[in-house]
């Protein structure tokens, strides 16, 4: 019998983490042993998913499913869900890293129409219509959205290292929209000045990917792939839309992938396409599927037949920034740990 597979897969309740789940129980041959932990902030979320992944996957005998419950927003939730995985696990071979989000407030309906008149591909694929609140913390006073999309996943991995290493790979979820992200600000790491900062943040977790790749693999056997879904379907932005304007956002997404968008997939298991190809197919040692140097993106034609198109990431420039924040994070992180260690959880 196989050697059993573990993966863990932040915020897996549904969108993008549910897909990755059933994408993960397509490729992954029957024959081999596979446990899938999922992580939710609410066990109801986590005991109903794991009830539609095995509806999903009843042709499977050697599979079984863990949760925890984790909220990035809170570093010391982070430290008890790394506690828990080195407790009860001796490798994780795949540690998918979605979860997160945004701080949104609403649309520019007139802006959105404009930049869609104007040129309808850019519009769509990199939407500078969605309004963004400024300034938010998390309860460990760090910026929010920085929080949950870089400080919290990087904090997690590393505490995952000991059981990550010899083999084990990190996906890191980006976004396409990271293209359109302000210059580096090293005076605003925390993005809580920017009116973008989920956008931002992605293009940060591009410097982070380029600081950190080479290091993690020479140092611990650890993988570390960057890649994005494409432009996908999910609820992220879901209470700001209806169901006519719902209709709408589909049928430009559809129309724009008709005029050559190779980014437009739409079904988040189709965006899950490059994600769960750097975990289980992506070769390390072959020129085409690096770890330092490439963005995996999940792409489509023009009939939506996925593929994975490959960017040139990991520049000189990009390592440099990605230290300076990979620095910053880890004073952050040593600071919240030592009010958790003191029982001062509270600033």
């Amino acid at each position: 019998m196989s050697e059993r597979k573990v993966a863990v897969i932040t915020g897996a309740n549904g969108g993008l983490g549910y897909s990755i789940a059933c994408r993960l129980l397509d490729i992954v041959p029957q024959s081999v042993p596979l446990t899938i932990v999922l992580t939710t902030r609410y066990m109801r979320k986590a005991v109903d998913t794991i009830s539609k992944l095995r509806k999903y996957s009843t042709q499977r005998d050697l599979l079984s499913f863990d949760y925890v419950l984790l909220d990035l927003a809170s570093l010391e939730s982070v430290h008890e869900v790394a506690s828990q995985l080195l407790e009860r696990y001796k490798h994780i071979d795949y540690l998918f890293l979605n979860a997160g989000g945004g701080d949104f407030a609403g649309i520019d309906w007139i802006g959105a129409t404009k930049e869609v008149l104007k040129n309808p591909i850019d519009a769509m694929t990199h939407p500078k219509f969605k309004k963004e609140r400024i300034g938010k913390l998390s309860a460990d006073g760090i910026g929010w959205v920085f929080q949950i999309n870089i400080l919290a996943n990087y904090v997690l991995a590393k505490r995952l290292l000991p059981i990550l290493s010899n083999g084990g790979r990190v996906i890191l979820i980006g976004s396409v929209e990271a293209e359109i992200a302000y210059p580096f600000d090293d005076k605003d790491i925390q993005l809580i000045h920017t009116d973008q900062a989920y956008v931002d943040s992605k293009r940060e977790l591009e410097y982070v990917h380029a600081a950190l790749a080479k290091k993690w693999k020479e140092s611990y056997g650890v993988l570390l792939y960057l890649t994005h879904p494409g432009i996908c379907h999910t609820s992220i932005f879901a209470e700001y839309l209806n169901w006519l304007t719902t209709f709408g956002m589909l049928f430009l997404f559809y129309t724009v992938r008709w005029l050559g968008s190779p980014w437009h997939v739409i079904d988040a298991y189709k965006g899950a396409k490059a994600p769960v190809f750097a975990a289980i197919e992506a070769v390390p040692d072959d020129d085409t599927d690096p770890t330092e140097t490439v963005n995996y993106g999940s792409a489509c034609d023009f009939w939506g037949k996925t593929y994975v198109k490959r960017k040139i990431a990991g520049t000189d420039e990009e390592k440099k920034i990605g230290t300076v924040i990979v620095e910053e994070m880890d004073k952050l992180s040593a600071g919240v740990l030592e009010r958790i260690n003191l029982g001062e959880t509270e600033l």
